[in-house]
């Protein structure tokens, strides 16, 4: 529905006999709102205050007279544009009348004054006032209809980088999936089903020592091979949100240990020294399963790329509301190019153990996953040749009183 227009008329006269006679005249014929001023002084106030249309204007008035009152309307920007009609007595000089159009008015009318003239003088001003307020107002809604426009093609941009994003690391996701799938777990396979196939065909044309060796690397293999499905399964349970996340308090130190029990074989393999220096009464706020997947990849990623005689170490640290676990190594080290991509999904840096142990790189992608969402951050310093420190934090529990 389209606004009504209501124009704003401010009469200004010190004599109240005149504003009575403009006011009976203007409500007679127009749907109008009629201020009233008896000095320029409240005129300057008034305007200063509210909107108004036009100004009807006594010339003759005690202080400030009428032309005083318009130069200083006119050199205000807020109220320059408003049409002023003088009001005075009849001049046969017509000096008035010159002085009012240099004071800035639209117009002078003479007293007494004629109605007929007035109402018809109004009409002709208020016609143009109402055109231009509906003009104003029509490009109001124009502007508002552009900014929404833009709005829109903004929040539509931004959903379609979004989207996108989301399409490329979906994409990204599922080469990773079938690459590991079509690659990654056939291999191992193929080597378990090799060697069981030697041992079931041709077992008694092999030495004990060859038998124990072929197993070990059976077990090698299956070892490894369960470790990545576990990994991918929990991978492939993040991507489509079906993984819980639990948080609760835990001693990190009992998690660790258990762990440390476990890959401790894997270092003993390759002679390589584990340490473990983790507080007893450390204990952290998160999903006990996350961590425990970050902290076993880690350790197995750092034995992993740990030459034999190296070392690995894990220890912990309370640093305010978190706690920051490191996992250290003097291993082969990183290059600046793979460090770059080391959490990408998009980047293909599997590389291979310094014992040929092979590797897809999911290890590290489900580590930073778990960790972020565990409210905490991952980091990674290495230099080639020299080691790698990998360390996250987690939120720290506090026992209440």
């Amino acid at each position: 529905m389209q606004a009504k227009f209501k124009p704003e008329i401010l009469i200004v006269d010190d004599v109240e006999n005149n504003i009575f006679t403009l006011r009976t005249l203007i409500e007679a014929h127009f749907d109008a709102n009629l201020i009233e001023a008896t000095s320029g002084e409240q005129v300057l106030r008034i305007i200063n205050e509210r909107s108004v249309d036009l100004i009807l204007m006594d010339v003759m008035m005690p202080g400030m007279d009428g032309f005083e009152t318009a130069r200083l309307i006119k050199n205000r920007p807020k109220t320059s544009n408003i049409p002023i009609i003088f009001i005075s007595a009849y001049d046969p000089t017509q000096k008035l009348l010159e002085k009012g159009i240099a004071a800035g008015g639209f117009d002078y009318l003479t007293k007494p004054i004629d109605d007929n003239q007035l109402v018809y003088r109004l009409k002709m001003y208020l016609r143009f006032i109402q055109h231009e307020f509906l003009m104003n107002l029509h490009l109001r809604e124009l502007n508002l209809k552009l900014i929404e426009e833009i709005e829109e093609r903004k929040t539509a941009e931004q959903t379609l980088q979004i989207s996108q994003k989301e399409l490329k690391s979906a994409n990204a996701s599922k080469d990773k999936f079938f690459s590991i799938i079509a690659h990654d777990l056939k291999n191992p396979f193929n080597a378990i089903i090799g060697l069981a196939t030697l041992l079931t065909e041709d077992y008694d044309s092999f030495s004990e020592e060859e038998h124990k060796e072929f197993l070990m690397n059976i077990k090698s293999s299956a070892e490894n091979t369960f470790r990545l499905l576990q990994n991918l399964l929990d991978w492939s349970q993040t991507q489509t949100g079906k993984i819980l996340f639990e948080p609760t308090q835990f001693f990190l130190n009992t998690i660790t240990s258990e762990i440390y029990d476990l890959v401790k074989p894997s270092a003993d393999n390759k002679n390589i020294r584990m340490e473990m220096n983790i507080p007893s009464s450390l204990q952290v706020f998160a999903d006990k399963n996350m961590i425990n997947t970050v902290i076993r990849n880690l350790l197995l990623n750092a034995i992993k790329f740990t030459r034999k005689g190296g070392f690995v170490k894990i220890l912990a640290i309370k640093s305010g509301d978190e706690v920051e676990i490191g996992v250290v190594d003097n291993g082969v080290g990183i290059s600046p190019e793979k460090l770059a991509k080391l959490f990408l999904i998009d980047a293909n840096i599997a590389s291979n153990g310094t014992a040929g142990e092979e590797g897809t790189g999911l290890g590290l992608i489900l580590c930073k996953e778990f960790i972020e969402k565990n409210e905490g951050k991952i980091r990674v310093e290495s230099q080639e040749c020299v080691g790698t420190n990998f360390t996250f934090t987690l939120p720290a529990f506090y026992k209440s009183n």
